[in-house]
């Protein structure tokens, strides 16, 4: 058909007219075998040759070479962010300013996540949180969002159950944030105040929130205009390894590998404390552990705890560790009574002095505590004298211990049969037998053959015909 077009008008008329040409099929027809040989033997070549080069995929569709491609710039982007880390970290070790290096945290919360793409999702945000961490003031200068956002055909069961499960932001709430060109310029807006050059610093989150930040960054800058190519979403359980490791490098260089700090973290050791939460999380009971804002300020006090000892910088409540004695707040709703929290963790972080003035917050001193419980003499002598001995009962011996009555009533032989008949058997025959031999038919076994049913063929009566 290429030959066809190329005669034709120099060339000008294409394969698609062609097809539809009745002068190229009559052509095709009146070619003899021979011709029509050399035409088939230059297509089976090239339909051989397509097969050779068609790129191979796998299972999911992707084709291999798509496949080596990502995984490369995967491994590309985990080293350059290694680099990054290692380098500032040292620097500032170099410069005796480690304490004053700032990062930056963001921590999402969202409804509900999918599948767009390969390698790719799409999460529909609930609340995120950003803030600047330093290990000299801690956790700073916190933006805060809850959003509203509208849900889906199809996917409003599933962000119900999830944040009913989680972080308990009802769908679609009012007083929610809805304006990504608002909330994409407060982000700039805190970046630029940590900008190196003329590049964004890059956002830290743990690594399992990646394509959730990620996908945020990108709602956010095609409502602001902006690229997502200017943000970079590094691994902050990464950047606690290394700040922890070169927190100790003058004490006893005792490293630890990457997979350990990643462990560590996940703990989330102040998990339980309590008022680190945002306004709306704090009159919803069991969500403080899954706010944003309280998320952020407890990955900050996990890296203090592990290296502000060693770099000799004394934590302050508050900043660097949660308040670690017990501590009130009026409730005007429970008529002025005093409600204890971080009950647990305070009395973790007691010392033996702190334990003794415990009694004297409740209200009791010691010296009347022990003077109410403490028994005098003559309340001992009386407790001993109303004391009874104690009666050992030998449970594998009743004979001994049971009554007379009780022995001569216990049944040597076993009843009597009823003459009544059960009222579910009254009018039934006595040997009446439910089951017939021939509704259950032998079916074969081991060693016996199943025999089909023959019926018996009689002729008829008389002579018939070819009978003399």
């Amino acid at each position: 058909m290429l030959d066809w077009c190329q005669k034709q008008k120099n060339g000008k008329i294409s394969l698609k007219e062609a097809a539809v040409d009745p002068r190229c099929n009559e052509e095709w027809r009146n070619m003899s075998s021979q011709q029509k040989g050399i035409y088939q033997a230059r297509a089976k070549e090239s339909k051989v040759k397509d097969q050779i080069c068609a790129a191979p995929k796998t299972v999911l569709g992707e084709t291999v070479k798509d496949v080596e491609a990502h995984e490369r710039r995967e491994k590309e982007f985990q080293e350059n962010m290694q680099q990054y880390i290692k380098s500032v970290v040292l620097m500032g070790k170099k410069h005796n300013n480690l304490e004053k290096l700032k990062f930056i945290f963001v921590h999402v919360n969202w409804f509900f996540g999918r599948d767009v793409g390969i390698n790719t999702y799409e999460f529909c945000p609930a609340e995120f949180a950003l803030a600047e961490f330093s290990l000299k003031d801690g956790v700073t200068n916190i933006y805060h969002e809850i959003l509203k956002m509208t849900i889906p055909l199809g996917w409003r069961a599933d962000a119900i159950e999830f944040s009913q499960q989680t972080h308990q932001i009802p769908i679609e709430l009012a007083e929610g944030q809805s304006d990504f060109c608002l909330m994409y310029n407060k982000l700039i807006k805190i970046l630029e105040m940590n900008k190196t050059g003329n590049k964004f610093p890059p956002l830290f989150t743990i690594k399992e929130l990646t394509p959730a930040v990620e996908s945020l960054l990108i709602k956010m800058t095609n409502a602001g205009n902006g690229s997502i190519e200017d943000f970079l979403i590094y691994s902050v359980e990464a950047l606690f390894a290394e700040l922890r490791n070169a927190a100790v490098q003058d004490v006893d260089d005792q490293s630890i590998p990457l997979v350990v700090a990643e462990t560590e973290f996940k703990k989330d050791k102040f998990s339980s404390v309590h008022d680190l939460e945002c306004d709306f999380h704090k009159n919803i009971d069991g969500t403080s552990q899954y706010c944003s804002k309280a998320i952020v300020k407890r990955w900050g006090f996990t890296i203090c705890d592990y290296c502000c000892e060693y770099l000799g910088i004394t934590q302050i409540n508050g900043v660097h560790c949660p308040f670690p004695q017990l501590y009130y707040h009026q409730d005007d709703q429970n008529n002025g009574k005093q409600d204890i929290s971080n009950i647990d963790i305070c009395l973790k972080n007691l010392n033996m002095v702190d334990r003794q003035k415990v009694v004297e917050m409740n209200g009791v001193s010691e010296d009347h505590r022990r003077k109410v419980s403490e028994r005098n003499h003559n309340n001992e002598q009386q407790r001993r004298n109303l004391c009874k001995p104690l009666e050992i009962i030998d449970h594998s011996k009743p004979n001994i211990y049971m009554p007379s009555t009780t022995v001569a009533n216990i049944p040597t032989r076993p009843l009597r049969l009823p003459k009544t008949m059960a009222q579910a058997l009254n009018g039934v025959e006595e040997n009446c037998n439910l089951f017939k031999k021939d509704d259950f038919p032998l079916i074969g076994g081991r060693g016996i053959k199943h025999k089909k049913q023959t019926t018996e063929i009689k002729f008829p009566l008389g002579r018939g015909r070819g009978c003399h």
